[in-house]
C-alpha cells in the first residue's frame, strides 16, 4: 500500500509525464517527450538513432498500458497509476527492473559527454523534455547532488531512485527528483 508521501511524489511524476494536460498519460505523451528527445539530439526522423529511440519509448508506453490501463480506455488516469506504482513496487525484482530500465535510459538520453554523470546543464535537459524549467532544474540538481561536486553520478542516481519510488523519509532529497510534491 502507498503512503501519503508516495502518493504525493507519484501524483507529481504523473502530471510531468501528463504533457497535454488531459488529466491521463497516454502515447501522445510519449510522443511529444519522444519529440522533444528528438530535437534535442538534432535527429531526423529517418535516422536508425531516431528509430531505435522511437521503438523504445513507444515499448515503454506499450508496456505501461498493458499494466496500467485496466479499464481499456487507451490511456492512464491518475487511479490507474497509482494502482500501478503500488504493484510495482511491491514486487522486489519487477521493481528493480524497472528501476535499472529508467535510470539507464536517463543516463544514455542526457549524459551528453558520455562520462558517466549528468552534470546540471544535463540535468537541464532532462527537464526540458518535458517542459519542466531550467531554473527548477538547476535548483532540484543542486539538492540531488549528494556530495556538492557538481554532477550526478550512477550511484547517487539510483540512492535518488530508491529515495524517491520507495522512500518514505519527508527529508530525502530524491523525493523531490521531478520537482516540488
Amino acid at each position: 500500500m502507498l503512503t501519503d508521501l508516495q502518493k504525493r511524489k507519484l501524483t507529481r511524476y504523473f502530471h510531468v509525464y501528463d504533457i497535454d494536460r488531459d488529466g491521463r498519460v497516454g502515447p501522445l505523451d510519449f510522443e511529444r517527450v519522444l519529440e522533444n528527445v528528438r530535437v534535442l539530439h538534432h535527429l531526423e526522423t529517418d535516422s536508425p538513432d531516431y528509430q531505435s529511440l522511437r521503438e523504445g519509448f513507444m515499448a515503454r508506453w506499450d508496456t505501461l498500458r498493458w499494466w496500467a490501463d485496466r479499464d481499456g480506455d487507451g490511456g492512464v488516469d491518475l487511479d490507474e497509476w497509482l494502482e500501478y506504482w503500488d504493484e510495482l513496487l511491491g514486487r522486489g525484482p519487477r521493481y528493480e527492473e524497472e528501476l535499472v530500465s529508467l535510470l539507464s535510459r536517463l543516463l544514455s538520453l542526457f549524459d551528453h559527454d558520455s562520462d558517466g554523470v549528468l552534470g546540471p546543464d544535463e540535468f537541464v535537459d532532462f527537464y526540458g523534455v518535458y517542459g519542466l524549467s531550467p531554473a527548477l532544474a538547476r535548483s532540484v540538481f543542486a539538492e540531488l547532488d549528494a556530495n556538492s561536486d557538481g554532477v550526478i553520478s550512477k550511484s547517487e542516481l539510483e540512492e535518488i531512485g530508491h529515495q524517491f519510488y520507495r522512500g518514505n523519509d519527508p527529508d530525502a532529497p530524491g523525493n523531490r527528483l521531478f520537482g516540488p510534491y
